[in-house]
C-alpha cells in the first residue's frame, strides 16, 4: 500500500536534550519528545467524534 505513505508523514517536536539538574547527591534529568503523525490525528479526530456520539 505505497499510496498510503502519507499517513506516515510526521512532525517531532519536544526537548532533544535533557535539562539536568545536578545537586552533587542527586542528578535528576528530563526530556521530553512528541512525535505526531497524520494518522495519530486522525485517529484522535476518529475518537472525538465517537466520544461525543456515546
Amino acid at each position: 500500500m505505497n499510496w498510503l505513505w502519507w499517513l506516515s508523514y510526521a512532525q517531532e517536536f519536544g526537548l532533544s536534550n535533557p535539562l539536568t539538574i545536578d545537586i552533587k547527591v542527586l542528578r535528576v534529568s528530563f526530556s521530553c519528545m512528541f512525535k505526531i503523525n497524520v494518522a495519530s490525528i486522525i485517529g484522535m479526530g476518529i475518537a472525538l467524534f465517537w466520544y461525543r456520539k456515546v
